[in-house]
């Protein structure tokens, strides 16, 4: 279990900074729930651009630089610069809205996954009363189409190393499910990876992969950070009860040097809480080193 007094925080002045991506360069990208997105260089300054409306909450960046968002309080999936603009990728799928898009994941194929974690316009009246009405929307070509539903919450979502799998935070029913991908790119029927729930107070949110293959997952009800061995074994690694460091912890991202560093979005905090990890994260698509 790591020592509390080893977790420092970057950045100030965030609200809601639920999503958290590093760059190569050095800096930390988070949501904002101010419709926004924060960008924290290497020295510690926050600087905010963007005016994209609702509540972003998790974000990936692409091969050019710009900030993917899933806006859970609009219901769009957006696309914004470095100069502030911002276009909309998706708001429907095969004529279905989807109006709880959560957190997206731009994989090497150019795929770009969605989760959408209920049909429920009121989201917490979702979660008070969790229904199998989550899904997983995968964009490709242009085309958007809904690959697996009946999910209790569909969250976190990401593809392993070798983009063979498709791994998505079922919040609701405490566990992670693993789809394998299709040479069509549909997807197979899930199968739950790890322990069923995953532990006490185990609602995962975010996920993301290691180098070594260890699946990360953030804890906001129980204010900590594990990871899923290879093997589907839970070991915790920061177990954070009183909130003195951790606040809601929602995603999980690798940067810094050989990305050894991992950083943490969260539903209350207003810094970005950053500590050293035992191995790199696994590269994303827009980190070349």
């Amino acid at each position: 279990m790591m020592d509390l007094n080893k977790i420092k925080t970057i950045g100030s002045g965030l609200m809601r900074p639920e999503g958290v991506m590093a760059a190569d360069d050095g800096s930390v990208y988070t949501a904002d729930g101010r419709g926004q997105i924060a960008r924290i260089d290497k020295t510690g300054h926050t600087r905010f651009f963007g005016d994209v409306g609702g509540t972003p909450n998790g974000i990936c960046i692409d091969t050019n630089g710009r900030c993917i968002i899933a806006n859970i309080g609009n219901g769009e999936v957006q696309s914004l610069s470095r100069d502030g603009s911002h276009q909309v990728l998706l708001t429907h799928a095969q004529g279905r809205r989807i109006p709880a898009p959560n957190f997206p994941y731009l994989d090497f194929a150019g795929r770009l996954w969605v989760s959408n974690s209920t049909e429920n316009e009121n989201i917490d009246a979702s979660l008070q009363n969790p229904k199998p009405d989550g899904c997983v929307v995968v964009i490709e070509n242009g085309n958007a189409r809904i690959v697996a539903h009946g999910m209790y919450f569909a969250n976190g979502l990401t593809l392993d190393k070798k983009e063979e799998h498709l791994y998505v935070a079922e919040t609701m029913q405490q566990d992670i499910l693993r789809f394998k991908i299709l040479p069509d790119g549909s997807l197979s029927e899930a199968e739950v990876f790890g322990p069923k729930p995953l532990c006490k107070m185990g609602y995962p949110d975010g996920i993301a992969f290691d180098e070594a293959g260890n699946l990360w997952v953030t804890f906001p009800s129980r204010n900590a950070v594990g990871y899923l061995t290879p093997a589907g074994d839970l070991e915790m690694f920061i177990d954070d009860r009183e909130g003195k460091v951790l606040q809601r912890p929602t995603n999980i991202c690798f940067g810094g040097q050989d990305r050894k560093t991992a950083f943490i979005g969260s539903l209350d905090g207003h810094s970005i809480p950053c500590f050293e990890v035992p191995f790199p994260g696994m590269r994303l698509v827009h980190q070349k080193n």
